[in-house]
């Protein structure tokens, strides 16, 4: 499918339901994907950490990009993580990725070495679909007071003006984002990456996201976009207070957080993969009324 240009975009990183003896689900995210498609979500990040990237193999990121593509049925898009900094396997990654079905490929911006920019020149041009940079230099630790950042906005601006360069992915450092706001061109994407920020993130100029609660609240994720992207603060503000304290709660549980929201609403989240924990009874209990409140259940 054609990547969409309209705004706001909104894509969900897709968590991985395991089976009762820690295989990947397939099945499972043929049915949760066939769900999605029913909702206003944009398309799908896979190979991601709220789809514990990290504990799957080459073998299991590919299946699952190809389940979801059978599933979707020529509708939404996919877009496929990676997460290397070496130039020659983040292109024989890129390669596989789109040939199972990635009209585009989530780029870290790479943490392991010092030329981070000649990483972007002598990749991006040769990546087989374009690319959307993250700046999530410390995968998993949402709930850092200050989150990190990588890199300059200079340089991230930089990039994103590489032809190749769909777009960019904010990380939870609202103060840099905001500088980095000013050099990424008008025309690319610039999308927040969080629940709790999405007031602040559409303040500063993002016109989408990619964020874990986009799994279980799409259509609220593009109402609040919207409405700060017209003007309508004192809506957006109300709505925030309402969304707050249901995306706190998955966030601060990772991958296990959102698997939980997933199985409230009748998705197949199932289980962190081993050796991860699940919620216990009280913190289902908090996330059942905190999701009550907001109005998703």
């Amino acid at each position: 499918m054609p990547v969409p240009v309209a705004d706001p975009i909104v894509i969900a990183p897709s968590p991985t339901p395991f089976t009762a003896d820690d295989r990947v689900d397939i099945a499972a995210v043929e049915r949760n994907t066939e769900r999605w498609l029913k909702t206003p979500l944009s398309g799908f990040m896979l190979n991601s950490e709220n789809g514990e990237e990290a504990f799957l193999s080459e073998q299991e990121r590919l299946d699952i990009i190809r389940a979801v593509n059978r599933a979707r049925n020529g509708q939404k898009f996919i877009v496929g993580g990676i997460d290397n900094p070496s130039v020659t396997e983040s292109l024989r990654t890129a390669e596989t990725l789109a040939e199972a079905g990635a009209e585009l490929v989530r780029v870290r911006i790479p943490r392991l070495t010092d030329n981070v920019r000649g990483y972007f020149d002598e990749m991006i041009p040769r990546l087989p679909v374009p690319a959307v940079l993250i700046n999530q230099p410390a995968p998993g630790m949402f709930g850092q007071s200050l989150p990190l950042a990588a890199g300059s906005p200079e340089m991230i601006g930089a990039v994103c003006e590489m032809d190749n360069v769909y777009g960019y992915i904010a990380g939870g450092n609202i103060r840099f984002e905001s500088m980095t706001r000013m050099h990424v061109p008008a025309d690319k994407k610039f999308w927040i990456g969080n629940g709790v920020l999405l007031l602040p993130g559409a303040a500063i100029g993002a016109n989408g996201a990619c964020l874990m609660f986009g799994n279980i609240a799409a259509a609220e994720t593009i109402e609040m976009l919207t409405l700060v992207m017209n003007g309508e603060l004192a809506k957006a503000q109300e709505m925030q207070k309402r969304l707050n304290n249901a995306d706190w709660l998955v966030l601060s549980r990772g991958a296990a957080g959102i698997k939980a929201a997933m199985n409230l609403l009748g998705y197949e989240g199932t289980q962190p993969r081993r050796p991860s924990t699940a919620l216990s009874d009280a913190e289902n209990s908090r996330l059942k009324a905190a999701m009550t409140e907001a109005g998703l259940l």
